[in-house]
C-alpha cells in the first residue's frame, strides 16, 4: 500500500519560486504556505491531493529565523474555513529548512508543533487532518497526521502536468532505477530505464475498446506495460471486424464484448501483464470511478458526453487524461481532411469543452432520445454535428502512435514543452498542425477556469450517472 501526495505541477512550482529565498548563502529564515487537500483511496492505497494553494500575504507569517517558522493565526484559519466549506480532508503545511539539501527531515520543532497543530485543528473541526512537508535544496519530506499521535510517512510527491514527475517524500535522494527487462532494451534509446520502470509498475487506463483503443493497449503492453485496464460497455459486430485487434468472426456471432476480445488477444502475446477488464459505460459511476486507481487515462471514445465528464475526472482527482481521436472531413468535392488528433487534459490546461472539441449543441444532442435526434436532424439543426468517425485502421494507427509518445513524453519529457493545447495531423495535406490556443475558451467553466473541484477527490461532487441514466444514453446511440 502506498500513500502519495499529488498536485498540480504549477503549484509545486510556485512554492519552489516562494522558497528561493530560504536556501540563499549565509543563514536565511524558513518559508513556509498553507493549502488545503482532498484525497482519493484506491486498492493500492490512499492519495492526498492538494486543492489549493494559499500563498502567504502580509502579515500571515507571525515568526520566521533558520530554525523555525509560525504562521499567523489568521492565516490558518483562512485556510481551515476554507477547508471546512467545501467539505476538503484538512490543511496542508509547506516549509522550508534552508541548511538541508539532498537530505531533509523533520526537526525537533516539527515533531513539537506539528501535532499540537493537529490537535487544534481537530478541536474546531473534528475531522481535520494535518499534512506537512519539509523541503530542503534538493529533497522533500512528507507526512500526514490524522490525530496528533503515530504520523504517516507519505512515499512520493506526484507532480501532474505536463509530464508526470515523481519526487521522493522521504527525504532521500530518488534510488537507482532497476534495469528494464532484455525485452524493452531497445526502447532505452526513446524511454529510460527510470521511465520504463514506471510504466510497469503503473496502471494505465484505457476507455474505448474499438480500433484507437485497441491499438492503443496493443502499443502499451509492447512498450512494458505490465497493468491495464480496459472500459468499454460494447460487443462485437461484423461491422467492427475491420478496426478491432484479435476480434474474430465467431466473436461477432456470439456478441463477444469487445473487452474480451482484446484481453483475450493480449493475453496470448505473452507479457505477463495484468488486465483488467470492465464490460460496462464509462458514464456509470461505479466503472467511472474505477480510473481513479490509474497513473495516466487514455480516451478512445467518439462521443462528447464520455469526454465531459472524464475532463471532470482529470481535474477533481488531478489525473491526466489524454484524448485520442480521428475525424474524416468532406464537402461536395470529395475528402478534404484525415485527422488524427489528440488533446492532454491536466491541471492547468484546458479541458476538452475549453478546446472546443466538447460543444454545448453536441452535449445537447447527445443527451435526446434516438428518435429525437433523428428528428433534430431531420429539421436540419444538427447536421454539421456529425463528423464522420472513421472506421478503418489505418488513420487509427496514425492517432493511437502519437497518443503513445505523449504517454512516453509524461513519463520522461523529450518533447518542447508547453506540450500544443491540441496537436492533430491531417493526411490530405501532410501537415502536423500544432495549436497552442483554446479556441473556446469559457472564463466561467466550472472545470478548468474556475477549477471548482480540482483536487477535491473523493470530497467532491459524484461525476458519473446512475445504471439507468447510463442505460438511457446508451439507447440514445441505437
Amino acid at each position: 500500500m502506498s500513500n502519495n501526495f499529488r498536485m498540480a505541477a504549477g503549484d509545486w512550482l510556485a512554492l519552489r519560486r516562494l522558497f528561493r529565498s530560504s536556501f540563499r548563502p549565509g543563514l536565511p529564515p524558513e518559508v513556509g504556505a498553507l493549502g488545503v487537500f482532498g484525497s482519493v483511496t484506491t486498492m493500492t492505497g490512499t492519495d492526498f491531493l492538494l486543492a489549493r494553494l494559499f500563498m502567504p500575504e502580509e502579515g500571515d507569517i507571525a515568526h520566521a529565523s533558520n530554525g523555525s517558522l509560525v504562521f499567523s493565526s489568521s492565516y490558518v484559519r483562512r485556510a481551515h474555513l476554507y477547508m471546512r466549506e467545501k467539505g476538503l480532508r484538512g490543511i496542508a503545511s509547506f516549509h522550508t529548512h534552508p541548511l538541508s539539501t539532498t537530505h531533509v527531515s523533520f526537526s525537533w520543532y516539527d515533531d513539537e508543533q506539528d501535532p499540537e497543530l493537529a490537535e487544534n485543528l481537530a478541536e474546531i473541526a473534528p475531522k481535520t487532518s494535518l499534512l506537512s512537508v519539509v523541503v530542503g535544496r534538493e529533497s522533500q519530506s512528507g507526512r500526514f497526521w490524522s490525530a496528533p499521535r503515530d504520523p504517516l510517512q507519505l512515499d512520493e510527491l506526484i507532480l501532474v502536468g505536463d509530464h508526470l514527475d515523481y519526487l521522493p517524500l522521504t527525504g532521500q535522494p530518488a534510488p537507482a532505477p532497476p534495469p528494464p527487462a532484455a525485452l524493452f532494451d531497445r526502447g532505452l534509446s526513446l524511454t529510460g530505464s527510470g521511465a520504463l520502470a514506471r510504466l510497469s509498475s503503473s496502471q494505465i487506463a484505457v476507455v474505448g475498446s474499438s480500433g484507437t483503443g485497441s491499438l492503443m493497449a496493443e502499443l502499451l503492453i509492447r512498450a512494458g506495460c505490465k497493468n491495464l485496464l480496459l472500459i468499454d460497455d460494447d460487443f462485437v459486430q461484423d461491422v467492427n471486424l475491420n478496426r478491432i485487434l484479435y476480434a474474430t468472426i465467431d466473436d461477432a456471432v456470439q456478441g463477444t464484448p469487445k473487452v474480451e476480445v482484446l484481453k483475450r488477444g493480449l493475453d496470448s502475446l505473452g507479457f505477463e501483464a495484468n488486465i483488467q477488464i470492465i464490460c460496462g459505460s464509462v458514464l456509470e459511476d461505479e466503472n467511472l470511478l474505477a480510473l481513479r486507481g490509474a497513473a495516466i487515462v487514455i480516451g478512445c471514445v467518439d462521443r462528447a458526453y464520455p469526454r465531459r465528464l472524464l475532463s471532470q475526472l482529470s481535474f477533481q482527482y488531478l489525473l491526466p487524461y489524454i484524448d485520442v481521436g480521428t475525424e474524416i472531413g468532406g464537402d461536395d468535392a470529395g475528402i478534404v481532411s484525415l485527422d488524427s488528433r489528440l488533446n492532454l487534459v491536466a491541471p492547468h490546461r484546458p479541458c476538452l469543452l475549453c478546446t472546443g472539441l466538447v460543444t454545448p449543441r453536441a452535449l445537447n444532442l447527445e443527451s435526446m432520445s434516438y428518435e429525437e435526434q433523428q428528428r433534430n436532424i431531420a429539421q436540419g439543426y444538427s447536421e454539421d454535428l456529425l463528423i464522420k468517425q472513421p472506421a478503418v485502421m489505418d488513420l487509427n494507427m496514425r492517432a493511437s502512435s502519437a497518443g503513445m509518445l505523449i504517454l512516453r513524453h509524461m513519463l520522461q519529457p523529450f518533447l518542447n514543452e508547453p506540450l500544443p493545447i491540441t496537436l492533430s495531423e491531417n493526411m490530405v495535406t501532410f501537415r502536423m498542425i500544432a495549436s497552442s490556443t483554446a479556441r473556446a475558451v469559457n472564463p466561467y467553466c466550472r472545470i478548468c477556469q474556475k477549477r471548482e473541484f480540482m483536487g477535491f477527490g473523493d470530497q467532491g461532487p459524484r461525476i458519473g450517472l446512475d445504471g439507468a441514466s447510463a442505460g438511457r444514453f446508451r439507447a440514445s446511440r441505437s
